[in-house]
């Protein structure tokens, strides 16, 4: 059965829901009052991950990427609590493939225990230390993913082929690219 990058991105997103649980990025606390038997719930807003989709145009176009296809939510990564994403396209007409790229307040090592993934080198792009990724399906190896630590979380960029179209490059070569021209709009590591 051939998988498309579609669905390869929403088994990034289960393993998002595998890792978070139940904990959010909320806070409840119960409060009650002496002359009232009903209990008032007050939420408070905890740490969000970096949005990427503020990333400076210029900069996504100067990667290779066409911001004219930027999906905020793709895959319906928001509804996750603690994730944040941004998809593009390449910029070759009918372009092979895309590039989500996703934040969270997770670690790279807690990405590492979803069995969702096959864990690669380790390695260094822009100073920064990295962990390549394969997704566990990709049998054909049509996709790769590159994840940076951050003070605050993790960073992931998840190239995948769109459908059926044929492979033009390396996925891995592809991808560890465009992290190496976007890290710089990345939040900074806590060992860099």
């Amino acid at each position: 059965m051939r998988l498309l990058g579609g669905h390869r991105l929403a088994v990034l997103c289960a393993s998002a829901v595998m890792l978070t649980g139940c904990a959010g990025s909320t806070q409840e606390t119960p409060a009650a009052s002496e002359d009232s038997s009903a209990a008032s719930t007050t939420v408070v807003a905890g740490p969000e991950p970096f949005d990427l989709c503020s990333i400076p145009k210029s900069a996504v176009t100067a990667s290779g990427l066409d911001v004219s296809t930027e999906r905020p939510d793709f895959a319906g990564i928001t509804t996750y609590p603690g994730w944040k994403g941004c998809t593009w396209d390449g910029v070759a007409l009918n372009s092979w493939y895309y590039v989500a790229v996703l934040s969270s307040l997770e670690s790279v090592d807690e990405l590492l225990l979803s069995p969702s993934f096959v864990r690669g080198v380790d390695l260094k792009l822009s100073g920064r230390t990295a962990t390549q990724l394969r997704h566990a399906d990709d049998m054909q190896l049509v996709g790769c993913a590159v994840a940076f630590g951050t003070g605050d979380g993790l960073i992931v960029l998840d190239l995948q082929k769109k459908g059926s179209r044929d492979l033009e490059g390396e996925p891995c070569t592809e991808v560890n690219r465009h992290a190496v021209d976007l890290e710089p709009f990345f939040p900074a590591s806590m060992g860099r």
